[in-house]
């Protein structure tokens, strides 16, 4: 990217509300970038895609009566926005200047990407206890979750 462009709008996030950003901004004609992340442990994988990336059965969104895992829906919602003409980068932000506008985003490779408007989708990060066998417990429909809203309709919880 040169010096010279500026973005109409960068995407921070790439779970469900990053990626539907992208979607209405790109059919929008606002040439998203959306700057999805890097895998990190923390001590959990925090991966692009979000919380989702961890679950294995999403039996509560519309459109999926059979359900579908965390990440197939959210590989389905990247083709949807990449489709409108959304851009990807595989990268952090690690740095935001909202001090004058276009704005400036610093990423985790040293880059810098102007932009006139950001939208913040970085969602939130469950916050694991680094117990033996916690992981894959939560991975494998083990009976450990870090979902409240989604613990009542697990099956060891009927």
């Amino acid at each position: 990217m040169s010096d010279e462009s500026v973005e109409k709008v960068v995407i921070i996030g790439s779970g469900p509300a990053g990626w539907t950003a992208a979607i209405y901004t790109a059919r929008a004609s606002l040439e998203p970038l959306c700057i999805v992340g890097v895998p990190k442990q923390n001590p959990a994988p925090v991966l692009p895609g979000g919380q989702l990336m961890l679950t294995t059965d999403v039996e509560n969104y519309p459109g999926f009566p059979e359900g579908v895992t965390g990440p197939d829906m959210m590989s389905l919602f990247q083709k949807q926005a990449e489709r409108f003409g959304t851009r990807v980068q595989s990268k952090d932000v690690v740095r935001c200047d909202f001090s004058a506008r276009p704005f400036t985003l610093e990423l985790s490779d040293g880059s810098t990407v102007k932009t006139e408007s950001v939208i913040i989708a970085t969602g939130a990060t469950a916050n694991w206890l680094g117990l033996e066998n916690e992981l894959r417990l939560a991975t494998s429909g083990g009976g450990v979750s870090a979902c409240a809203v989604c613990d009542g309709a697990l099956p060891m919880f009927r």
